[in-house]
């Protein structure tokens, strides 16, 4: 079997990110052992992480196909916490400290982070990255942001999902958004 192994992946080990997936193999088969642990410490249906929506958590995103987030980053849970006692995955919004905001970004100031905090302010949550991840994933909680947050960020999903909204809560988002924090992409 190791033979067969060495066969497979001698062609690409001069490749330069050979190096970089090779170690996050390794580390997904931690990952999985992890996930497979925590399947066995489910209690009565419910599973032994239950975060709440609007934690931020320190999470494992991996290594991953061109422009799609890698590594370890902040995110925040998006899933309703409901939905997040007996599931074994939750969705979140990626946190980045680029300054450069699109019209799915909504910009994290202080006063939006309710318990914990973040190393770099402002910061943003990526709303066009919305992710399902195994709560393996989840490294450990860093704190929370407030329930107005929250309603800006689900709203900025909602764009980048084009998910329709009234004409009333529409009006409101464009008062609430100052048109020089937002840029838009020029390709």
């Amino acid at each position: 079997m190791i033979d067969e192994i060495i066969n497979k992946i001698t062609p690409y080990i001069e490749r330069s990110y050979f190096n970089r997936f090779f170690n996050w193999f390794i580390r997904k088969l931690d990952l999985q052992d992890k996930a497979e642990k925590l399947d066995k410490k489910k209690n009565k249906g419910k599973h032994p992480i239950q975060p709440r929506k609007g934690d931020i958590y320190l999470i494992e995103f991996g290594q991953n196909i061109g422009k799609e987030l890698s590594n370890t980053h902040m995110g925040i849970i998006v899933q309703a916490s409901s939905n997040n006692v007996a599931s074994h995955t939750v969705l979140v919004v990626p946190i980045s400290s680029s300054p450069k905001l699109y019209p799915t970004h909504e910009r994290i100031q202080k006063e939006d982070i309710k318990t914990g905090k973040l190393d770099k302010l402002p910061s943003k949550a990526k709303g066009d990255q919305l992710t399902c991840i195994d709560k393996a994933r989840m490294l450990y909680k860093i704190g929370s942001v407030t329930d107005d947050f929250m309603q800006r960020l689900e709203k900025r999903i909602m764009k980048n999902l084009d998910i329709k909204i009234s004409k009333k809560e529409e009006k409101q988002e464009k008062k609430e958004t100052p048109s020089e924090e937002v840029k838009t992409d020029k390709k």
